[in-house]
């Protein structure tokens, strides 16, 4: 019918109206072909590998795919004549992965531990060149249609296109990739290692920054005295008015237009100034030229015109020259920071942003500016007061004759320099605040949405008791479609869904029994015979419904504001005192109090699959890591006291006496549940447990721990949540919902991507099993799996010849998948593959995440993903939210707007105990909640990996859920989001608050810090990438500045609030140094006060704001966040908490760190994974390094030498004794105590 493409003539069923009655024949013929495409490219797809990275290039294959009117004389269906793999991997696929593999790499070898050990080209060590080709230019070569018809070879010479459009498919096996798609033809963005790539794609914060800067100075200083000089020569440099004055600030349009124009040519490739060198785009060139360059001219003009005092009409000559200056000036600016896109930025359409948000975006910084400007103005008038005192040249009032007596002269010189470092210094630091005083507007503002949501609703807020109003609004937004109590809102299944709630609570042991009957609807339940994960199950114990409870929990009657009030401020508290337990009951009951979309209802939810990364995480705790028996005592004391336990004092105290003094009401639980199953021991005489009780100890510890059972057991309480759903609220109607028919299986999948499950220990493999038995129906792991291609004969390396196995390589790579059917390898605990695809070579290209992520992205089911990391975890009464998550993306049409979505999620942060971990933690919540409120509304939040929903299928259409390019792409997460927002046409991405996930930080100081090392180099590479380029183009200005700062614009910040203390206390010995010296007063012109009075005034006024904002941005968003989570009591005690404990001081070490890193990267590049660890800071250092068994000296050398002086010696220690070098020498030239005295 001429409806269904050939596809290589293959047979399709068509789909008749019997299946869809609804439909006439055209649209039935419609679905068909639909279906066929869709067919044709999942089989394209599943077969690409590290192709899929380039999703266009595979649009291209599908479509020669879906034209081919056959397979041609070597056909591509099968394996290829004496070879193993199919024909479409070894003829089309190997050949695309080989360009890329032999772009970047020289080959893959075996290591001694029979590992994989990837070798990059010469020079390629640090980071790729920046005419190296990458996935992004591989990609837009297949963008543009007339490149692609025009720059397709095969390896006659002819081109693809000369062929008929259904014989190219089978002429693909005859391309040369390797001359079509060479880096140097193909490049479209130099990634430059370089301030200049830095500033190509930031330029607008600097101009800006410098437009504000020189404006507030002009207003600051005011005009000079009216010269009466007849001499143009003698008439200040700058003007005597304020018209001509301000004029000068034009001249920042030329100038920056200037450098900007530099900056982009250094980022631009040969390939697009080919492609931009015609007669059009030369006059499109003349004309912007003309445009920078017109303020020169307009300006010679006004101080020509104000020179000449003879002239007629001279007034209105100057007034008529103003304008026209001020008008192209304008016209420039705005331009230069509104629409500053070129065509080449511009692939796709961004979306359209409603108008009420871009104007809460445009007032946010005006208010923003607004207030670094007043500030400003009192700064710059102090240092133009500081630089009088000091009686130092004003160049803006100096004469041109004034200037040309006197410029050789060392002492003008000398002032000459001191002004101008001044003026740098405020400049310096006026830029460096931006990011404290946009953090602090994301805080007002993060508090300001809180209250719009709900309605602007403050008192209910502030005084209502959300826990008791929680019936009502689960039954009202979760429960919908189920009947109500009599004269009550009310659902009839709450009671025991509630009561569901408890008993989870009472196996994780975050309460007692006595407390789980109090929270619960009935009396008894599971709780006099030991709570199990078989006792939990809704298969052996449904949900039911009750018209009447048993008895109402007291949680549930409500309390007075009086009372509320008491219970927070006067230490009257409930009887449940665990922290974990409080907070999961008011974040329910906090975000059942937002706007919720209505839930799907079962059994019509969408598939869903959670993806995990795996590498070497610890899987589940051991006996050996928990207990090692063969530690001594230490001394003569046997025992001491940690909280309120005592515990066996030993060399190094065991892991599990510090969890059970840690967590020592969890262990109470823990200990009085086992007991109720049966005989148990108790106590912490640890020898006295039996192998069986053990094995409870550990999945224990492990759900305390950062472990990946952890992980994987809060991810499969997604399985019992929607199973709750289909008990409850099941479309009775639906064939579906017969039974046998529809299981939680059938939407969910837990797919755990272990990259190197092939080489686990066999006691890992046990592990795995126990995960595999306690959760068999939705849980999947997929793995890399290889064989070697080595062997005495050769034929294996033959056949590999066959197959186009890449020369450099030794190994064949699949990507497989096991679950608990899966059978068990004779001999091992290890699990044969249940299905096994078959990769076009070494699939870890990339920095490993993202590979990881990426092999496993074929076996993922269903419509959505959410990616998670492997020290994650969930709850089940969180989890019951996940129809209402997943009815974000509902859509009344397919392929509207709202479907296009990540959805935004924020976590709970487990790991706030030590000073440390309460810091990071800390830093975590404010950036999780109360800042990614506010990005999602200002219009830059991204994507960060974790726990974000998306839409796989957007996500396939863009390459993946993240990036591989090697080293660029290090922060893999984000260029998911910035990708998905360059794409646009509808795409969003959305923040909600009433659905949270558990996530642990790190603990330790080398640990966070090894984290922040890992952020802050791959900012600086994500700084020079075609995406941050393009976005800081394309943005509106506000969005544009909203996303630097969000992001890399932060780590930036961190070298300028790092360097800022250096530099004043420079600028203040300087100015010490150039002062009078008392002895030779009398001989010389000196200012009537000392130099170090008028600099202790100066910098009084420079660091007291600085240090105040500092101190306010590190702290006030907790605190605010806090507030509004829990009450001010419990904010304000954290907050002082992190005060007392020096918190200020480890920001500041923070920041020098991070500083550090990104000026490291973009000087020498060298990005790599950091993995920290994450366990707790237990371990002991040496102060140098560890000494050397024989003789002087320490292990190891450079990086690979390790102790707490030699892990920050070069990143902070060495700068910290250069200020405390110049500290002094400021205090030896008179700057110290009373240098400030009246």
């Amino acid at each position: 019918d001429g409806m269904v493409p050939p596809a290589g003539c293959c047979q399709w069923e068509h789909i008749s109206r019997a299946v869809c009655p609804e439909q006439n024949d055209a649209e039935a013929a419609q679905r068909s072909r639909q279906m066929v495409e869709i067919a044709t490219y999942l089989c394209v797809w599943g077969e690409a590998g590290n192709v899929r990275y380039m999703p266009e290039l595979v649009y291209f294959i599908t479509e020669m795919a879906l034209a081919a009117d056959g397979p041609g004389g070597a056909g591509f269906y099968g394996p290829a004549a004496n070879g193993r793999s199919g024909r479409f991997l070894a003829k089309i696929i190997r050949p695309l992965y080989s360009l890329v593999f032999d772009e970047w790499y020289s080959k893959v070898e075996i290591n001694p531990k029979g590992g994989d050990k990837k070798v990059l080209h010469k020079g390629f060590e640090r980071y790729l060149l920046p005419d190296t080709a990458n996935y992004d230019d591989w990609n837009e070569f297949f963008c543009d249609p007339k490149e692609v018809a025009k720059g397709l070879l095969l390896t006659s010479g002819r081109n693809l296109f000369e062929l008929p459009h259904s014989k190219r498919f089978a002429a693909l096996v005859e391309m040369h990739w390797t001359a079509s798609l060479k880096g140097s033809q193909i490049k479209t963005h130099r990634e430059c290692h370089s301030t200049v790539g830095v500033f190509a794609a930031t330029h607008r914060v600097w101009f800006l920054h410098a437009l504000v800067f020189l404006f507030g100075v002009c207003l600051a200083v005011g005009d000079p005295a009216r010269s009466l000089a007849s001499d143009v020569m003698d008439r200040p440099l700058m003007g005597s008015s304020s018209g001509v004055r301000f004029a000068a600030v034009g001249l920042l349009v030329p100038a920056h237009a200037l450098m900007w124009s530099l900056a982009r040519l250094e980022t631009t490739s040969n390939h697009i100034l080919k492609k931009t060198c015609g007669c059009c785009y030369f006059l499109q060139a003349v004309f912007w030229a003309a445009v920078w360059i017109a303020p020169l001219f307009t300006y010679a003009a006004i101080r020509y015109i104000d020179a000449v005092d003879d002239m007629e009409s001279k007034d209105n000559m100057l007034m008529m020259a103003l304008a026209a200056h001020y008008a192209v000036c304008v016209f420039g600016i705005f331009f230069l920071l509104l629409f500053p896109a070129k065509s080449a930025d511009r692939i796709w359409e961004l979306t359209r942003v409603p108008l009420y948000l871009r104007v809460v975006r445009y007032l946010f910084w005006f208010v923003i500016f607004a207030i670094k400007l007043l500030l400003g103005l009192v700064i710059f008038s102090a240092v133009y007061s500081a630089a009088q005192q000091l009686q130092l040249i004003n160049m803006g009032r100096e004469s041109p004759s004034e200037i040309l007596g006197l410029w050789r002269s060392s002492n003008w010189e000398a002032s000459f320099y001191e002004w101008v470092l001044l003026w740098f210094t405020a400049f310096y630091m006026f830029v460096g605040d931006t990011q404290l005083w946009y953090q602090l507007g994301c805080m007002v503002l993060g508090v300001i949405i809180v209250f719009v949501q709900r309605g602007c609703r403050i008192c209910r807020f502030c005084i209502g008791d959300q826990i008791a109003e929680m019936p009502e609004r689960f039954s009202k937004s979760v429960f919908m479609y189920t009947p109500k109590v009599r004269n009550e809102e009310m659902s009839v299944y709450f009671p025991d869904v509630w009561d569901r709630i408890a008993s989870y609570l009472r196996y994780e042991d975050k309460c007692e029994s006595d407390a789980m009957g109090e929270m619960s609807f009935s009396s008894g339940g599971f709780a006099s015979k030991g709570l199990s994960w078989k006792s939990l199950s809704l298969t052996e114990h449904p949900l039911d419904k009750r018209e009447k409870a048993d008895k109402y929990p007291d949680i549930f009657g409500g309390t007075t504001p009086c009372e509320l009030f008491f219970r927070n401020y006067c230490g009257w508290r409930h009887n449940m005192n665990n922290a974990d337990l409080m907070w999961r009951l008011f974040a329910i009951s906090r975000g059942l109090g937002l706007p919720i979309p209505r839930p799907y209802r079962a059994p019509f939810i969408p598939g869903i699959t959670v993806m995990i990364p795996h590498y070497g995480e610890t899987i589940i705790l051991t006996k050996k890591e928990l207990y090692d028996p063969g530690t001594t005592n230490a001394g003569g004391k046997t025992h001491i006291k940690l909280g309120k336990i005592k515990v066996n004092l030993r060399e190094t105290v065991p892991l599990i006496d510090w969890l059970r003094a840690r967590y020592w009401d969890e262990f109470r639980a823990f200990t009085n549940r086992m007991q109720a199953r049966g005989d148990w021991s108790s106590g912490n005489q640890w020898e006295d447990y039996t192998d069986a009780q053990w094995d409870k100890i550990c999945m224990w510890a492990s759900m305390r721990m950062q472990t990946l059972y952890r992980t994987i057991a809060g991810m499969m309480l997604y399985y019992p949540a929607l199973e709750a759903h289909y008990n409850v609220q099941r479309d009775k109607g639906s064939s579906l919902s017969q039974p046998g028919v529809w299981k939680p299986s059938d939407a969910f999948t837990c797919l755990v991507s272990m990259q190197i499950y092939k080489t686990f220990s066999e006691a890992w493999y046990g592990q795995v099993n126990k995960m595999f038995d306690k959760f068999p129906e939705s849980l999947k792991i997929a793995f890399i799996d290889w064989e070697d291609i080595r062997d005495s004969t050769g034929q294996q390396r033959q056949v590999a010849n066959v197959d186009k196995v890449h020369q450099r390589q030794e190994r064949r790579y699949y990507s497989c998948l096991v679950d608990r059917q899966s059978a068990l390898v004779a001999g091992s605990q290890r699990r044969a593959p249940k299905f096994r695809i078959e990769l076009p070579g070494f699939p870890i290209l990339g920095d490993g995440k993202n590979d990881n992520q990426n092999h496993a992205i074929p076996f993922m089911r269903g419509i959505f993903c959410q990616c998670i990391d492997a020290n994650q975890g969930a709850y089940f009464e969180q989890m019951l939210l996940l129809p209402c998550v997943l009815g974000e993306f509902r859509t009344y049409a397919r392929g509207r707007g709202k479907a296009k979505r990540i959805i935004g999620l924020p976590e709970h942060i487990t790991s706030d105990f030590g000073s440390i971990g309460d810091f990071a933690a800390g830093s975590e919540i404010a950036f999780g909640t109360i800042s990614q409120r506010s990005f999602a509304v200002l219009g830059a939040r991204m994507h960060y990996g974790h726990p974000d929903i998306m839409n796989k299928q957007y996500m396939m259409q863009q390459g993946g859920v993240s990036k591989a390019t090697k080293t660029l792409n290090l922060s893999e997460d984000i260029f998911a989001g910035m990708d998905f927002t360059l794409r646009g046409e509808g795409r969003t991405i959305r923040h909600c608050e009433y659905f949270h996930l558990a996530k642990g930080r790190d603990l330790g100081f080398n640990s966070v810090l090894g984290f922040f090392c890992k952020l802050s180099s791959g900012a600086g590479e994500q700084i020079i990438t075609r995406q941050m380029f393009r976005l800081g183009q394309l943005f509106h200005l506000p969005e544009a500045l909203t996303f630097y700062y969000a992001h890399v614009g932060y780590y930036a910040t961190q070298i300028f609030v790092s360097y800022s203390m250096p530099l004043m206390v420079f600028t203040w010995l300087i100015v010490l140094s150039s002062d009078c010296e008392g002895a030779y007063r009398a001989f010389e012109n000196c200012p009537e006060q000392p130099a170090a009075h008028t600099m202790a005034n100066l910098l009084g006024t420079w660091f007291s704001w600085l240090m105040t904002m500092f101190l306010l941005i590190t702290s006030f968003p907790l605190l605010f966040e806090l507030w509004m989570e829990r009450d001010f009591k419990f904010a304000v005690k954290r907050i002082a908490k992190q005060f007392l404990t020096l918190s200020p001081l480890h920001f500041i070490f923070q920041a020098k760190i991070i500083g550090y890193y990104v000026l490291n990267e973009l000087r020498y590049g060298g990005a790599q994974y950091v993995n920290t660890g994450r366990g707790l800071p237990t371990e002991r250092r040496h102060f140098v390094g560890q000494p050397l068994d024989r003789g002087c000296g320490i292990v190891g050398s450079g990086g690979s030498a390790q102790g707490l002086y030699l892990d920050y010696a070069v990143h902070t220690y060495y700068d910290g004794i250069m200020l405390f070098a110049l500290c002094l020498l400021v205090i030896m030239a008179g700057g110290g105590f009373g240098a400030g005295d009246a």
